[in-house]
């Protein structure tokens, strides 16, 4: 079998054309590939998503609990305070007044920090 230019342009030809070939369809499986990833980023995404709400709902709820609880909690002390403070002398009523104002005051300021502030949990001197 002789070698003849022919046969070598033909070898030539095919050759590249295997290779351009392959080259495509190297090209369209990485662009599947891409696509593939992606769906699956924007679905794990998602996910994360819905599962930062849950908490983040669990989380209020948790900490509307918390908030009522302390508005009971904060409502028994002032009974207790106002039973106190009938038996002590004025200059002591008006010191341990301005005293649970104070604590009003900062308990409002850290609701506001955190957000939650005029919910109305608070109870009135």
């Amino acid at each position: 079998m002789a070698v003849n230019s022919e046969n070598i342009q033909s070898f030539v030809k095919d050759a590249f054309y295997v290779t351009v070939g392959l080259g495509v369809i190297g090209f369209q499986r990485a662009q599947v590939q891409r696509q593939e990833l992606r769906k699956q980023l924007e679905r794990q995404a998602s996910e994360t998503r819905e599962q930062l709400d849950k908490v983040g709902k669990t989380l209020e709820q948790r900490a509307k609990v918390v908030e009522e609880r302390l508005g009971d909690v904060e409502n028994r002390f002032e009974s207790v305070f106002e039973q106190f403070e009938d038996r002590l002398p004025e200059q002591a009523k008006e010191l341990v007044k301005q005293a649970r104002e104070a604590a009003k005051d900062a308990r409002g300021q850290l609701l506001a920090l955190a957000g939650r502030g005029g919910n109305g949990t608070s109870a009135a001197a």
